[in-house]
């Protein structure tokens, strides 16, 4: 038959079956139906079909079949499937039609297809037939699919106008689902649904099934059918900062190759975490990158836990670090030895961390002026409106999330709120939630007075140092004085008033004297019997620049509020000398920090070596005077005694006399200190205890250059 020239046609029934059978690419073939037809290349064999039906009693259809003997044993009418051939040809046949123009045509076929229960659009491929999309329009078939398909995430089939495409990814997750289904539901309406759905879908999605079904008994996978091991809801591994970390896939997709990028696979997911208020689904994503051949699934950087051999194990484990981070959130004063992750930084990087911190995630967002995430909860109540996450589409780095910021609410707060003082919602976690918690806690490193990141494993219950007060060696009854105002300060609830409220209700301390006998030790050793933490800091840490100065002290301030903390700072000479005319900047120095400590209430330490040039109107504000002296013998003697104590007695070759000896060096705190570890160091190598003569020459040797340096009197 002759070809005449056509405009471009749209979806068409084909009305006359004799064609030729010329091939020229595109336009040609586009008629070639009954050599074509559903030559689908990853067209499934009877074989496949069969294995994945295994256990339920349904034929499946051959493709390209309506399916009529079928729809008459199962209670429908004519057929279950009407196949559409879309053809996009610039030349076609001369044919017949009842219709002068082809959209009234193509109207016409959906109008008599309208209660056809599976409409089947074909597409013509690389000289064959494929399929397109398949519409479900049998209500029966609709409410077997909602049953199936319900919470698959990012799937609303009503929105799809219960259209679905290749290759039918939520269909494949849920196909043993559907067969069980099919087999437990009682016979009638839904049953014949079921089993119609299965004949039908059989042949379409076998092939997917197969390669699932293989990449589960070999544990690999090629690139293409990665999004197969990724079902929504399933519960994968990955790393947070390299540490591992259990999440819950919300959703899958291609990415498409660009520049820069190969393609590959988003999988975005959700965990547990803590915002300082609420505990919630925080949510994060990570890429597959394009590679070749096939992989181990657990070598990707995200993989479904059930492929690991020992995931019951993995799972007790992970449960049982989740209930640490459940009793972390809110604010805890602890030990740390491990790893940190700066955030305060363009790159988060990884330090190591030893000595004391603060868990805090209320403080750090509102301390750093960071927005605080709102994220679903974890508690369906106050979800109403929310049925899932809403993950931004950001990536993660290959340590840890970004997404903490995608949606989030003001601090509305006028003043920081300590511990006491919040709203916190600490609702027990369940098993599955404690499954899914962070890793990691945002916390606050007391030594170097940075925001991190802290590793839950590597965080431990605070030891507080009983000793440090009764070691502390002050001259009479300054102690027990100083320990006096702190008590009674902690304990006082009918404070004694400025007459302008919240004005000077704070607890100034001055330590004045020589370096090296006891100032800072003993702000340490209150701190310590008070079980409060101790914010330390110098006046080099508050900068020289009266903008810089005030932003750092009222951080500082913010803090020791939130935590109930004390407040050091040493070496203040700069922020208490006298004002004079001829230096305005520092009188601005001077300025700020008298404002600021007017009106902070709680207690302050501060430390200086020029008692004599402290500006008048500082020394009116301050509560309790400490002056300190150069040690006596005897208090030299108990400073040795100490820190010898402290590094392990038997770890010393010391008699009484010997003690006596080196009381009459003249050494400060401070000296003595480093002369201990010092010859600790030295006696290392030769092994045993470090004896009396090696430690007194490296005092004695200490005193003489001191003594030349013009520091001390021999």
């Amino acid at each position: 038959m002759g070809r005449t020239q056509q405009p471009p046609c749209a979806v068409r029934r084909r009305l006359d079956d004799s064609f030729d059978d010329s091939s020229d690419g595109f336009s040609d073939d586009c008629y070639d139906v009954e050599a074509t037809k559903e030559s689908n290349t990853k067209e499934s064999n009877g074989k496949q079909q069969q294995e994945i039906l295994e256990g339920v009693e349904v034929v499946p259809l051959k493709k390209g079949s309506t399916g009529a003997a079928e729809a008459a044993k199962l209670g429908y009418q004519s057929k279950l499937i009407s196949n559409w051939y879309h053809h996009r040809c610039r030349t076609c046949p001369a044919r017949w039609s009842e219709f002068d123009n082809v959209d009234d045509e193509a109207e016409d076929i959906t109008a008599r297809n309208s209660q056809v229960p599976i409409i089947h659009r074909h597409t013509y491929v690389n000289k064959h037939w494929i399929t397109d999309s398949v519409t479900f329009q049998d209500p029966a078939m609709r409410d077997v699919l909602a049953e199936v398909l319900h919470k698959y995430q990012d799937l609303d089939m009503e929105l799809e106008n219960w259209t679905l495409q290749p290759p039918f990814m939520p269909l494949v997750h849920r196909w043993d689902m559907m067969k069980r289904y099919q087999a437990n539901v009682a016979a009638g309406t839904l049953k014949n649904a079921a089993s119609a759905l299965l004949a039908f879908l059989t042949p379409l999605l076998a092939s997917s099934v197969l390669s699932l079904a293989q990449t589960k008994k070999t544990g690999k996978v090629n690139f293409q059918n990665t999004w197969q091991i990724f079902p929504p809801s399933s519960l994968v591994m990955t790393k947070f900062y390299g540490v591992d970390t259990i999440c819950r896939v919300l959703k899958y997709k291609k990415r498409p190759e660009d520049r820069c990028n190969p393609e590959g696979w988003v999988i975005d997911m959700e965990f547990v975490d803590w915002n300082g208020e609420n505990s919630g689904y925080a949510t994060t994503s990570l890429t597959i990158w394009e590679f070749e051949g096939y992989r181990r699934v657990t070598s990707l950087p995200v993989f479904p836990i059930s492929f690991l051999s020992d995931e019951h194990e993995v799972k007790e484990k992970m449960i049982e670090r989740g209930r640490k981070f459940e009793k972390l959130r809110g604010y805890h004063f602890m030990l740390c030895h491990g790893t940190k992750i700066l955030l305060e930084t363009e790159k988060p990087e990884p330090r190591p961390v030893s000595g004391k911190v603060c868990v805090d995630a209320y403080a750090y967002y509102r301390s750093c002026n960071i927005i605080k995430p709102k994220w679903r909860s974890l508690f369906k109540e106050n979800n109403e409106d929310v049925d899932e996450a809403n993950p931004e589409d950001t990536e993660m780095p290959a340590t840890l999330y970004q997404a903490e910021f995608a949606v989030a609410e003001v601090e509305t707060s006028p003043a920081a709120k300590g511990p006491a003082e919040r709203t916190e919602d600490l609702r027990a976690l369940t098993e599955e939630q404690l499954l899914l918690a962070s890793p990691w806690v945002k916390g606050f490193d007391m030594k170097s007075k940075e925001w991190c990141e802290l590793r839950v494993d590597d965080l431990q219950d605070m030891t507080w140092n009983d000793e440090a007060f009764e070691k502390l060696v002050l001259p009479g009854g300054e102690k027990d004085l100083a320990w006096a105002f702190v008590e009674n300060k902690s304990m006082s609830k009918a404070e004694f008033d400025d007459f302008i409220p919240d004005k000077g209700r704070g607890l100034i301390i001055l330590m004045f004297g020589p370096p090296g006998v006891g100032k800072t030790f003993t702000a340490e050793a209150v701190a310590e019997r008070s079980r409060v933490p101790l914010y330390m800091m110098s006046a080099g840490d508050l900068g020289t620049q009266p903008s810089d100065v005030e932003k750092a002290l009222e951080r500082a301030l913010e803090l020791c509020r939130m935590w109930n903390a004390m407040l050091l700072l040493d070496e203040a000479d700069v922020f208490l000398g006298s004002r004079t005319n001829e230096s305005l900047a520092r009188n601005e120095l001077v300025s700020i920090f008298l404002t600021k400590l007017e009106y902070y209430q709680g207690i302050i330490f501060l430390t200086t070596n020029r008692v004599s040039s402290i500006d008048h109107a500082f020394q009116s504000r301050v509560d309790l005077f400490l002056p300190y002296h150069d040690l006596t013998n005897e208090a030299r003697r108990q400073v040795w005694e100490n820190f010898i104590g402290r590094a392990g007695r038997d770890k010393f070759d010391l008699t009484e006399e010997s003690l006596d000896k080196l009381s009459h060096l003249n050494l400060n705190g401070r000296e003595i200190k480093n002369l201990i570890k010092s010859a600790q160091l030295l006696s290392l190598k030769r092994g045993g205890k470090v004896p009396m003569d090696r430690l007194y020459m490296l005092a004695d040797k200490r005193v003489q250059a001191l003594a030349a340096l013009g520091g001390i009197e021999v």
